[in-house]
């Protein structure tokens, strides 16, 4: 089995509809957030990444948790004991495919940014 042990980089960020489409990121078009994983905790902090928003833009969007956490392999459970929003305390659970040693697509199976599932965030491994 891989291991998520180490540090993470989003370095991409895409929202899908019901029907599979895509629609525009709630990180933006600059998505910015990463990964931090230990043997026994993991902390998670993604954001909107942009400089500056137009006036008519959607509220930021940021979200962090952190918590001892499961891994099988495909799958990890963070229980969080610390977390940026009451949403956040929730189970947060991640499906986790390895596309390389050092790069994964990770796609949230419970509710997050106010969605449920059509989330995916690529990320590399940078130590």
């Amino acid at each position: 089995m891989q291991s998520l042990v180490g540090i993470w980089k989003l370095v991409e960020a895409r929202a899908f509809d019901d029907a599979g489409h895509e629609v525009p990121s709630p990180l933006g078009p600059e998505p910015m957030g990463g990964i931090f994983v230990e043997a026994e905790r993991i902390m998670v902090i993604v954001g909107d990444g942009r400089v500056t928003l137009p006036p008519d833009a959607p509220k930021r969007a940021f979200l962090a948790y952190s918590g001892p956490y499961t891994f099988d392999g495909t799958e990890y459970v963070c229980h969080p004991d610390s977390g940026s929003n009451p949403e956040m305390f929730a189970d947060q659970i991640r499906r986790v495919r390895f596309e390389s040693p050092t790069r994964i697509m990770v796609h949230p199976l419970s509710r997050l940014l106010e969605r449920g599932a059509g989330l995916e965030f690529v990320l590399e491994w940078v130590g």
